[in-house]
């Protein structure tokens, strides 16, 4: 005697029902596993820094006037905002909205199905969308495509039940839902046009319900009063949109292609299962009133929007995965239900078979930049209260938020010159070094990046205006797939300047080496590096290759508890020419444990060869100044 299904569609038993309930808690659980997994290394893109960028001022009219020009709704920034207030901004935490959007349109989606398929199809729909890679991915990003897609099913749960039941809970929830669309991305609206077009059209219901579904519409956009006015602003930003990076043109491979994406690189084997769906949905006889008309709507909502933005855009390129990722939930659920009518042996098999293929052919969708590359290589160097100016183009809000994460200081100064430069507007270009000029000005170190966008900064400092000398290249990959779509710039450039002062002089050792300058930042933590930059010069060529020990000892005796010894600058002493400045750099390792507090830093030179310390006023060691140990 076999065991029935969870999924029975009459009314379970107990056993069946806490079957039903494990079996719904087990794909809760995989939706929950593939959107976190990955969520806390993956480094943000560009609309993803645009995102953080957005949402850092936390004050509603400041979030606004950045969305003003660009053309999104505010209500996911605010949000985001909000969130990261009592979260923190690492990466898991600023992506925790779109995560936790990812595991309710899953359960949504179960029942929605469970409503107008049976509890079955509504099981298998939501299995498939757990797994559905373009789902997950748009669930681990900083980005609204996430709650867009919670919106629309919700929106298709209470608008199918309102249908049903024309009742004030279900028209408020609707209302709600709705206006939880029109806040969080405008596309949704196509959903709204599907559901205008069953309600009113194809729905059988009285004259007053229909009424009810226009004021709800209406009472949707009331809610959303308090932005309508840069609207118009943001139609203007969608009309120039065409041909953004990753666009596509229509085209039949550009179709599939994007087909492809919507049912996980799956397409024969999703693909079939939702064309089996839609034609059980539409044959007579099958369902009847309301039902039926639940069935047509989600087919519509799916395969039916998939089809009308494709005739839409023949002429403007404007379609990617990420604009089209809200027709999944529908698309899973037609997929599901034609899953649900299998024979029993072939369902299990198709849907193993579906799962495992998801889950394995997993991909990112959007190409990434090196920008954590970046961010580590800039941080190994960077010593707290160095300047950090972008010349990164679109990329600076990704790169900003990266860097703020890797380097070893609580509150970075890191500049952003896009907004000056304006990229394809050079009309409305403003010279880049006003500025920032203070800021040179009030800063002995800074690092410029530097990738796609014109260098204007780099070359000043390279002239050595401000008295500014490179000290310091890092030349990080951009990614493979960033290599291929902009071959001319496969690296990502981070150079540090420094401004010694060489006038005058801390110490000479021996009749050989005279010190001028020690640029050590003030404060380092337990556990951190300590980068002291040393700059010397020679009176004559010195006959031996020395050495350069840098020492970290107590104010008040003479013990050392950090250190590093090595030969001063890149080239040996032995070849330096007199009277030309020489970098040196030294890092020392802070232990994690030292006591809290102010420590000396001496310097001393000597021959390797035997370990004699040159005198300098007849000490073996010049003190060449003090850094502050903190937590």
């Amino acid at each position: 005697m076999s065991m029935a299904s969870p999924w029975r569609e009459d009314a379970p038993s107990s056993t069946q029902a806490r079957s039903l309930r494990g079996a719904a808690v087990l794909i809760l659980l995989l939706a929950l596993a593939t959107r976190i997994l990955g969520t806390a290394s993956r480094p943000v893109w560009t609309d993803e820094g645009w995102s953080v960028w957005a949402a850092s001022d936390h004050h509603w009219s400041a979030i606004l006037d950045k969305v003003r020009d660009d053309h999104h709704p505010p209500l996911f920034f605010a949000a985001l905002s909000g969130w990261w207030s009592l979260a923190g901004d690492s990466r898991l935490a600023l992506r925790f909205l779109a995560v936790m959007a990812g595991l309710l349109t899953t359960a949504v989606v179960y029942r929605i199905g469970a409503d107008w398929f049976g509890r079955q199809a509504g099981g298998y729909a939501a299995l498939l969308y757990a797994a559905l890679p373009i789902a997950v991915y748009y669930a681990q990003e900083i980005r609204h495509y996430s709650w867009l897609m919670l919106a629309v099913s919700l929106m298709a749960l209470f608008f199918l039940r309102y249908l049903r039941h024309p009742l004030p809970l279900w028209w408020l929830l609707y209302l709600l839902s709705t206006a939880f669309m029109l806040g969080t991305l405008y596309v949704g609206v196509l959903t709204l046009a599907v559901q205008a077009f069953v309600g009113l059209i194809l729905w059988r219901g009285t004259l007053r319900a229909k009424a009810g579904l226009i004021g709800a519409w209406l009472g949707a956009a009331l809610l959303c009063l308090p932005w309508w006015e840069m609207v118009p602003e943001q139609i203007t930003q969608v009309r120039n949109t065409a041909g953004v990076p990753g666009a596509y043109r229509i085209t039949p491979g550009n179709v599939l292609a994007l087909a492809d994406y919507l049912f996980g690189n799956q397409l024969a084997l999703l693909g079939g299962l939702f064309a089996l769906g839609v034609w059980l949905s539409v044959r007579r006889g099958q369902a009847g009133g309301v039902t039926r008309l639940a069935r047509v709507y989600t087919i519509l909502a799916g395969g039916g929007l998939f089809v009308a933005m494709c005739l839409a855009n023949i002429r403007v390129g404007t379609l990617t995965p990420r604009t089209l990722a809200f027709l999944t939930p529908p698309l899973m659920l037609i997929g599901g239900y034609g899953l649900s009518r299998l024979p029993h042996p072939a369902r299990g098999l198709f849907a193993a078979m579906a799962v495992l293929a998801l889950l394995t052919r997993a991909e990112e969708i959007q190409p990434r930049l090196n920008y954590d590359g970046v961010a580590r290589a800039l941080a190994s160097q960077y010593s707290p209260g160095d300047l950090i100016v972008l010349e990164t183009g679109f990329d600076d809000n990704a790169f900003q938020y990266e860097l703020s994460l890797a380097v070893p200081d609580d509150h970075p100064t890191i500049v952003r010159t896009l907004p000056w430069v304006e990229l394809g507007r050079p009309e409305r270009h403003r010279p880049v070094v006003q500025q920032v000029a203070d800021l040179l000005r009030s800063h002995r170190r800074v690092w410029v990046v530097q990738w796609l966008q014109p260098a204007v900064l780099l070359p000043y400092l390279d002239a050595g205006n401000e008295g500014f000398r490179r000290v310091l290249v890092q030349m990080t990959p951009t990614g493979q797939r960033y290599q291929q779509l902009y071959a001319d710039h496969p690296l990502v450039r981070a150079s540090l300047y420094e401004r010694p002062a060489l006038d005058g002089e801390i110490a000479r050792f021996g009749d050989l080496f005279a010190l001028h300058d020690a640029v050590i930042a003030p404060r380092v933590p337990a556990g951190g590096t300590l980068h002291v930059d040393l700059w010397w010069t020679v009176t004559q060529t010195p006959p031996l290759d020395y050495s350069v020990g840098v020492y970290l000892m107590p104010l008040d005796e003479d013990r050392v508890l950090a250190q590093h010894d090595g030969p001063p600058g890149d080239v040996p002493s032995s070849q330096w020419t007199p009277d030309l400045p020489v970098f040196d750099r030294h890092s020392l390792t802070i232990p994690a444990r030292l006591q809290t507090g102010v420590y000396r830093l001496v310097v001393g030179v000597y021959w390797f060869g035997d370990g004699q310390l040159l005198p300098s006023h007849g000490q073996p060691y010049v003190e060449v100044g003090r850094v502050a140990v903190g937590e």
